[in-house]
């Protein structure tokens, strides 16, 4: 049987299919949704670069709670969306 490693942010998973990135555990109520829309070349590396952050809710009664911002960066877009994912979690 195969190892699935997750990566993990701040305690919660980061799974990466092309250029979305999906953060937060599946049980939860909320989970955030990150969109690569550009990226920078450095040091011939592709970086993320302007990404579109979505908090996304599990059912259709906490539609009014989503959020959703364009941030530049992977630690700006990866920080917010933990801020926003532990708010709409606990508080």
């Amino acid at each position: 049987m195969a190892d699935n490693k997750l990566f993990y942010y701040r305690g919660y998973p980061l799974i990466r299919s092309g250029d979305t990135i999906f953060y937060g555990s599946g049980g939860d109520a909320f989970a955030a949704k990150l969109t690569i829309r550009d990226t920078k070349t450095v040091n011939d590396t592709e970086i993320p670069n302007k990404i579109l952050v979505q908090l996304i809710p599990r059912s259709m009664e906490d539609v009014a709670k989503g959020r959703k911002g364009e941030f530049t960066g992977l630690y700006e877009s990866l920080d917010t969306a933990f801020v926003w994912l532990n708010e709409a979690l606990f508080g």
